[in-house]
């Protein structure tokens, strides 16, 4: 078997994940979307060892593994930490050896739990890891320089075109191509970003239509309707019923790999250490947030069984709702401890509870473990279906996939604070956010509670049902609350992939390679924008 880790391979993927963290933390916390860096990674590591004269396939594989990490824990991030500052938080209140600390700790428990339950999810139940399966593709067949090329002309184009809709290059007036182009009194709307187009052409037509399905649905029908019957509250209702649809779908996969799938004893060493590692991690959070063991527990459980869902949506769809395990995470955690704080036995709360109510910022980190934790899943599985196939050490890869989520952490703590003292303009109901932070905006509307609940549990129930009918409603759910204007550009990506179907081969796989060259180039000129910005406020 050919070797995987190398010195080469580890110290590419080092740099590269340091590049694909900074760039995905940034456009999560711009966008609200969280591109796959597999293939884009898949490309780098094929072009830069290729210069030094290695062919390597499993090689390539670990060194693509290592730089890929980055951007799930960037979401895990991005999706949670920023709710404190939404609800006042100050940045400065915000420890950064704690966050660090927060986010190494998902991140390796993330990767433990994914090496120990793929076979179960790539052997033996044979789920497709789209993105994982193209990446192998990829590496086994795209040894072809003139790939590389047609990914350098997209990162070329959507750079220039991020320069001049986010730069100013006369004094006091906007740059020379607007963010958002706005049509019939804002029911249509369009945000210039050839990075979601990318990220819309990766995700293939059925995703993205379905995505643009739920838009459409809440933004062209249900809006106008609510609006014209004096409902002005529909945003909030839209919210809570799309919470409510995703957290149905992830308990009706809890129910189909409870009861729906065959029993394997080849697995059964798998629940050993999969305990053994919860233990050790309850033990963690307890010393570093003083939680009762109660709730540290509570969280690992949770993290254990999110991963598993992640695992299997990821491999089903190529889509990681990572949002959702952070929102059960907030949900139950508040809930039993306002339960146990109103419940005592002879005047005695018991001793598993924070007396009084747990510090939102603790809440909010909390979050972060269990969302990091989540996205490191659905990544190194896609990264395990590539390794299956081309006969790479999974422990390898399980080490370049630590390596690389240890060397985000500390990039992604660094740019946090970059970027909450840079921006201060945040959140989707701001007048031309700098940082849209979508799913941190969901995120901090539950902490006091989930607003029109009886529409919450109605998603539960929408979602739950369709998702057993195998009906493709992981999209259709995201659509529902992104606004429309982001929806619209991955439609267009995604129609685009449609029309390159009737292509021969050839020219497709051309475009797919343009295509995450767009994600790239936009992402790359963001971080630059922002670090510049920072580096500003001491000039």
């Amino acid at each position: 078997m050919e070797k995987g880790m190398t010195f080469t391979s580890l110290v590419l993927g080092i740099i590269g994940t340091v590049f694909i963290s900074a760039s995905s933390f940034y456009v999560v916390l711009k966008y609200g979307a969280l591109p796959w860096p597999t293939i884009m990674a898949a490309l780098v590591s094929m072009f830069f060892l290729s210069l030094f004269g290695k062919r390597n396939k499993n090689e390539i594989n670990v060194t693509h593994t290592i730089m890929s990490a980055g951007s799930m824990v960037a979401g895990g991030v991005a999706f949670t930490v920023p709710a404190y500052i939404l609800l006042g938080g100050d940045v400065n209140d915000i420890d950064p050896v704690i966050l660090l600390i927060t986010i190494l700790i998902g991140s390796v428990l993330g990767a433990l739990l994914s090496f120990m339950i793929r076979r179960k999810l790539i052997d033996d139940s044979s789920l497709e890891f789209p993105i994982g399966t193209a990446a192998y593709e990829l590496v086994n067949n795209g040894n072809d320089k003139k790939n590389m090329l047609y990914v350098l002309l997209g990162s070329l184009f959507s750079g220039i075109l991020s320069v001049f809709r986010d730069i100013s290059f006369r004094p006091g007036k906007a740059p020379f191509i607007p963010t958002t182009y706005v049509f019939r009194d804002g029911l249509i709307s369009f945000y210039v970003s050839p990075l979601l187009v990318g990220i819309g052409y990766i995700l293939g037509f059925l995703n993205t239509f379905t995505w643009f399905l739920g838009g459409a649905l809440t933004y062209w029908l249900a809006r106008p309707y609510a609006l014209k019957n004096g409902i002005n509250d529909f945003d909030i209702m839209k919210n809570s019923f799309g919470m409510g649809f995703i957290i149905g779908i992830g308990l009706s996969i809890i129910v189909k790999i409870v009861f729906f799938n065959k029993k394997d004893s080849k697995t059964k060493s798998s629940k050993f250490y999969i305990i053994f590692t919860a233990l050790i991690f309850v033990a963690v959070l307890t010393f570093v947030y003083k939680l009762p063991v109660f709730f540290a527990l509570l969280v690992i459980l949770i993290t254990v069984i999110s991963a598993v869902i992640a695992g299997y949506t990821t491999g089903k769809t190529g889509v990681n709702p990572m949002e959702i395990y952070a929102i059960i995470t907030i949900l139950a955690v508040t809930f039993l401890n306002s339960l146990f704080n109103t419940f005592s036995i002879d005047n005695t709360v018991f001793s598993i509870i924070f007396k009084g109510k747990i510090p939102e910022l603790i809440l909010f980190l909390l979050a972060c473990i269990v969302s990091v934790a989540c996205g490191l899943a659905g990544d190194v599985l896609n990264d395990f279906k590539a390794g299956s196939k081309l006969k790479t050490s999974p422990y390898a890869q399980l080490a370049g996939e630590i390596i690389g989520a240890v060397v985000s952490s500390f990039v992604i703590t660094f740019l946090f604070f970059v970027f909450f003292r840079v921006y201060k303009n945040i959140g989707p109901s701001a007048s031309n956010p700098d940082l849209i932070v979508f799913q941190a905006s969901i995120i901090s509307s539950i902490v006091k509670g989930i607003p029109f609940m009886n529409i919450f549990l109605i998603g539960i129930g929408a979602g739950f049902v369709l998702n057993l009918l195998r009906l493709p409603v992981l999209t259709f759910g995201i659509g529902i609350y992104l606004p429309i204007a982001l929806t619209i550009p991955v439609f267009l990506g995604g129609f685009i992939s449609f029309l390159f179907s009737v292509f021969p081969k050839k020219p497709a796989d051309s475009a797919m390679f343009f295509a995450n060259g767009l994600m790239a180039g936009e992402a790359v000129i963001g971080v630059i924008i922002s670090i510049i910005a920072y580096i500003k406020l001491f000039y």
